[in-house]
């Protein structure tokens, strides 16, 4: 008989943890249909605290196990098209956390804010934990969002916010700070045309510059999101991931020396190198007003230490999500998850 308790690994409240006191050793369909039989539970706590941690079935061992776990209780998994982030596909849609170096953190932020269809929740799942620190950070997206000054809160609600991405050209990815991606890595495709159809497809804008690189203007983009449940107004977007001055703050809090000689001299010798962020009357967001979203988002930070067979679920406008460096192995795995089906 599988027995669990519902408690909080810590202070802050997040994650809500649901421990298996007994059954741990349940076989994959005892575990699959206990997550079935459970999914309420989930759904609810969810709606709540924003972020569920799963803690003890020992059948959880690899991506399959993960993936039929998702099969109870996810609606639908969807697949990376349009991300930023470095990761490969590991079975089916179930995907890599993150495939930077063990060297590089990541701020918090909820999943694909940059973008007009965004996964509703993200699941994790530990295969290998970290050898030393490798914690991912969570954090109350709410709470955040009554941290942040009244003064940017109007002004961002009011002014939404568009990402310029810059996107090199493989012989120039030594001018590109920060992580590097040439635009025929992120279009799949060597053909400018091509990269036109598709970027016209997604409703991007693209300039071309004259030494061969590409600007990729998103779509515009509200800076807050209506969560479907709740009915609460919460900070979603990513602008402390694009704005120069917090490209900056993010190497110096890595220790990536290199890199912040190269950003600071691409900020002032080639700016247009550089992602950026705009509101709607084409002002750049203010670096006071990124800053103080990067202050506001490094103080919220609660890690999370994580054990084999760990299962994360995170509603993704609640609760936001994040990575501490690591050294040794680390092994996480992720999935996007759908509640609806999104048709175009």
């Amino acid at each position: 008989m599988i027995r669990f308790e519902e408690t909080f690994l810590n202070e802050g409240m997040l994650p809500m943890t649901i421990q298996i006191m007994s059954g741990r050793d349940a076989d994959i369909d005892s575990v699959v249909a206990w997550l079935a039989e459970h999914r309420p539970l989930f759904d609810a706590h969810l709606s709540t605290h924003g972020a569920v941690l799963l803690r003890g079935f020992s059948a959880l061992d690899g991506a399959e196990p993960f993936s039929r776990a998702l099969g109870a209780l996810a609606a639908h998994l969807m697949d990376y098209i349009g991300g930023t982030a470095p990761r490969h596909t590991v079975l089916g849609n179930i995907l890599t956390a993150t495939d930077l170096p063990h060297e590089y953190t990541l701020a918090l932020h909820q999943e694909m804010a940059y973008t007009a269809n965004p996964p509703d929740r993200v699941a994790f799942f530990c295969d290998i934990p970290p050898t030393e620190g490798g914690e991912t950070t969570i954090a109350d997206a709410r709470e955040i969002t009554r941290r942040l000054s009244p003064g940017i809160r109007e002004r961002f609600e009011r002014q939404g916010l568009r990402v310029r991405r810059t996107l090199p050209t493989p012989d120039m990815l030594h001018l590109r700070p920060g992580i590097p991606k040439a635009w025929p890595a992120v279009f799949g495709t060597h053909d400018p045309s091509e990269v036109e159809r598709i970027a016209g497809d997604k409703g991007w804008d693209i300039h071309w510059l004259p030494n061969g690189c590409l600007q990729l203007w998103q779509e515009m983009l509200p800076a807050f999101k209506t969560h479907p449940s709740t009915g609460e107004r919460v900070w979603f977007n990513q602008a402390h991931y694009h704005t120069p001055d917090c490209t900056l703050k993010w190497a110096q809090r890595d220790g990536r020396t290199e890199h912040c000689e190269l950003i600071r001299t691409a900020m002032t010798d080639h700016p247009e190198m550089l992602d950026n962020v705009f509101h709607r009357d084409g002002s750049a967001v203010a670096r006071d007003d990124s800053e103080h979203i990067w202050e506001t988002l490094m103080a919220m930070e609660v890690p999370l230490k994580w054990q084999a067979s760990d299962l994360l679920m995170l509603d993704n406008v609640l609760a936001m999500h994040g990575r501490l460096a690591y050294r040794g192995q680390r092994r996480i795995l992720a999935a996007l998850i759908r509640n609806t089906v999104v048709t175009h």
